[in-house]
């Protein structure tokens, strides 16, 4: 086992620490088991493991320097923080294997070792949702979103194609699938918690949290299927990407909105089959008027920030008015095309797009860079690959979950039963289903998030601007 040659990679690492005090000859199993406990009984834990360590894969020795070890590891962990107590109580897994292996059958090596090993899968998935959501410090939902919702889609392709492979193909296929789909899960995590820092109210976040705790219940489902090559394992995917696509749109700020308005307005004029239900032109007309509902907050923010940062591009009032104009001009043309598709209109729409992101103050990727981000591939029936680099952007975080804990520990005193004679600890979980809110509502309550995130960037940018500089950087 893993933890086995962990063990004897410890002991080799330690064996200098049984050396006798004279350094001439090794000690005894004895002398080294005497001297664990007497620095134990002493109050020296750390010492006591230093010592005893390698002594766990002592043929004599072994099961007694275990448990002990087990026992020191197990009282270690609930003495600390979390991150530290996962630690503590991994060492006493470890301990407590080589104690139980000695004896499978003694019932006290069997309870002591589910104590230390009950908690284990706990806090090996509270410290990886703790990096997972780490690394959406900074990041804004829709950037989360959007990155989610390409992987999704992509996802979909390859799981179409899964079931046509050979069998050993198509399993591997179907487990790489279900570990992007995992992977998928925690962008909503990330998601979430973007979102609601920027909502103070409880109920509001409370609304929020519930539709995205929905979404990934869908997208854990999705991961499951796919890893099972079941029947609907395509449909479920499915189902994710529409959720993906539905937040993306609640979240998007107006240019990343008018970006993706390009490049499915293109694939509306260029005739690309509908995609998982949703017909193009609709599409086109979702982003425009995600883009109408928050252009004036957004600019009105941009404003500000700018008036902070001289280093960013001007946003005209004039342009301002422009885009607004356009903006306005633009939904009359789809809702047009999308009660009677017409060529000319569609090329009409899309001048209005390119037009306004020309006028969109550049921001790394927006304004007229928006222009040369449109279909590479519009007519090959792939919508969105075209985006560089957002094939696989899926959330960040690890490749794989850790196992669920596989092996444990048992704890005691030289004497004495250590764990099994702790207190049963009880979980509790729950929480009351309530009505799903519908879009209108999470929209709204979105959208007010956004703007307090926004003031919040424009109060930071204020006081950085007033902030002095430091001597070595001052201009004399």
């Amino acid at each position: 086992m893993v933890l086995k040659h962990i063990a004897l990679l410890v002991a080799a690492a330690l064996a200098p620490a049984v050396r006798a005090a004279d350094g001439a000859d090794p000690a005894s199993d004895v002398e080294v088991w005497n001297e664990g406990v007497s620095s134990y009984l002493a109050g020296d834990a750390t010492n006591a493991v230093r010592v005893l360590r390698p002594l766990m894969l002592s043929r004599t020795h072994g099961p007694r320097a275990a448990e002990l070890v087990a026992k020191i590891a197990y009282d270690r962990a609930h003495v600390l923080g979390a991150e530290d107590a996962l630690e503590s109580l991994e060492e006493a897994a470890a301990a407590a294997q080589i104690a139980l292996r000695a004896a499978p059958g003694d019932a006290r090596a069997n309870r002591n070792f589910t104590r230390a090993t009950e908690n284990l899968a706990e806090l090996r998935e509270t410290r990886r949702v703790n990096k997972v959501l780490e690394s959406a410090q900074g990041r804004d939902p829709a950037s989360i979103l959007g990155g989610a919702m390409r992987s999704a889609r992509t996802m979909m392709d390859d799981a179409s194609a899964c079931r046509t492979n050979a069998a050993e193909a198509a399993v591997a296929m179907a487990d790489s699938l279900s570990a992007r789909a995992e992977r998928l899960c925690d962008a909503w995590l990330q998601a979430k918690a973007a979102i609601c820092q920027a909502v103070t109210n409880e109920e509001q976040a409370a609304t929020i949290s519930l539709q995205v705790d929905q979404a990934r219940e869908r997208t854990e489902r999705a991961a499951k299927a796919l890893g099972d090559l079941a029947d609907d394992a395509y449909a479920a995917i499915a189902d994710s990407e529409r959720d993906f696509t539905q937040f993306f749109k609640l979240t998007v700020l107006p240019p990343e909105a008018m970006r993706e308005d390009l490049l499915v307005q293109s694939n509306a004029l260029l005739g690309v089959d509908a995609f998982n239900g949703r017909d193009w032109q609709r599409e086109a007309l979702d982003y425009t008027r995600a883009f109408r509902a928050k252009f004036p907050a957004w600019a009105q923010a941009y404003e500000q920030q700018a008036a902070a940062d001289t280093n960013m591009p001007p946003f005209t009032a004039e342009a301002q008015a422009r885009v607004a104009e356009l903006s306005v001009e633009l939904e009359k043309r789809q809702i047009s095309c999308c009660e009677s598709p017409d060529a000319a209109k569609q090329e009409e729409a899309l001048g209005m797009i390119r037009e306004i992101l020309g006028l969109l103050p550049d921001q790394g990727g927006g304004g007229q860079q928006g222009q040369d981000r449109q279909q590479k591939g519009e007519g090959d029936g792939q919508p969105q690959k075209s985006e560089g680099g957002a094939q696989q952007q899926e959330s960040e975080g690890d490749d794989s979950r850790e196992q669920g804990a596989e092996e444990g520990t048992q704890e005691e005193n030289p004497e004495q039963d250590g764990c099994d004679d702790e207190e049963d600890r009880e979980g509790q979980k729950g929480g009351d289903e309530g009505e799903e809110p519908g879009d209108k509502e999470v929209e709204a309550l979105l959208k007010m998030a956004q703007e307090r995130n926004d003031e919040h960037e424009a109060e930071k940018r204020a006081r950085m601007r007033k902030m002095p500089l430091p001597p070595n950087e001052r201009d004399w």
